[in-house]
């Protein structure tokens, strides 16, 4: 693993003194920090199941949602807030599960879809019916979330090539044009 390149470039503050402060270089790439930045994210996001994870964790939500409240109301209410704190708390565990570690997601997704199921009965109708369908979808997204084949993969990386010599392209001309 290479050490990034580091420019060095002196700011002045009010007493006129200078403190350096590092840049990345990213001439490498062509892309600014910014860019650099969403682009690991792009990337991070493509390999996670990220759309169901969010269904279901706003389901576990709606789950929980009508039993928050103060301390004398959820011992009020008994089994019925335990429920929904136990299975709307699940349901938002087994989504933060299958986006952190996505080659675990089945058995998340499958707890999930059964903590779905048991909220209708157990937790004020399911958070209202839409907690529960929403973690149904969601678990069953997270559960049929596959990565990208090596075919995907390799289409990706000779489309990452054509734009890098396109881009080498451009540059070449542009310096045969200031020259």
């Amino acid at each position: 693993m290479s050490i990034p390149e580091v420019n060095v470039v002196a700011q002045t503050g009010p007493d006129e003194s200078a403190s350096p402060v590092t840049e990345h270089d990213h001439t490498e790439t062509g892309r600014t920090y910014v860019g650099s930045v969403l682009h690991a994210a792009n990337r991070w996001r493509r390999t996670r199941p990220l759309a169901g994870c969010v269904i279901l964790a706003l389901g576990g939500w709606f789950v929980v949602r009508p039993v928050i409240g103060s301390a004398s109301m959820t011992l009020e209410l008994g089994a019925g807030a335990v429920a929904g704190y136990l299975l709307g708390g699940g349901m938002i565990l087994a989504a933060l599960i299958a986006l952190v570690l996505p080659a675990q997601r089945h058995f998340p997704a499958l707890m999930a879809t059964m903590m779905s199921v048991a909220s209708l009965p157990l937790a004020n109708l399911g958070g209202w019916l839409i907690g529960m369908v929403l973690g149904i979808i969601g678990s069953g997204m997270v559960f049929a979330w596959t990565p990208y084949t090596d075919r995907q993969l390799a289409k990706f990386a000779a489309r990452a090539e054509r734009r890098a010599a396109a881009r080498d392209a451009r540059r070449a001309r542009r310096a045969e044009a200031g020259a």
